[in-house]
């Protein structure tokens, strides 16, 4: 795993999300939080939604076969939090590695 920038900050808002129980409560925290949310007829727009499940789904699997505690978590909400208000970039290199800058 890559990281730079680790002077991300956390914020009350980065606890909600660990509230997350599936796709649902996903669309509910970017409702929430994401400026670029929004629904025209039945088609929902959040150009980082799609990236952010992805990303919350691989923690929960980190979690789950032990390769992270529950304690670094935190680090990775706030760095959500940070990419949804553009304080801070996230994508997977092209080994698979996430990539925080």
């Amino acid at each position: 795993m890559i990281t730079e920038g680790r002077d991300l900050w956390v914020s009350a808002l980065t606890f909600s999300i660990m509230q997350i129980n599936d796709r649902t409560d996903i669309i509910r925290y970017l409702q929430e939080h994401d400026p670029s949310y929004r629904v025209e007829d039945n088609v929902v727009f959040a150009r980082k939604a799609f990236f952010i499940n992805t990303l919350i789904q691989w923690c929960y699997n980190q979690l789950n076969t032990g390769k992270m505690k529950s304690n670094e978590m935190g680090f990775y909400l706030a760095s959500i939090e940070g990419f949804l208000q553009d304080q801070n970039n996230l994508y997977w290199d092209e080994e698979g590695n996430l990539v925080i800058s």
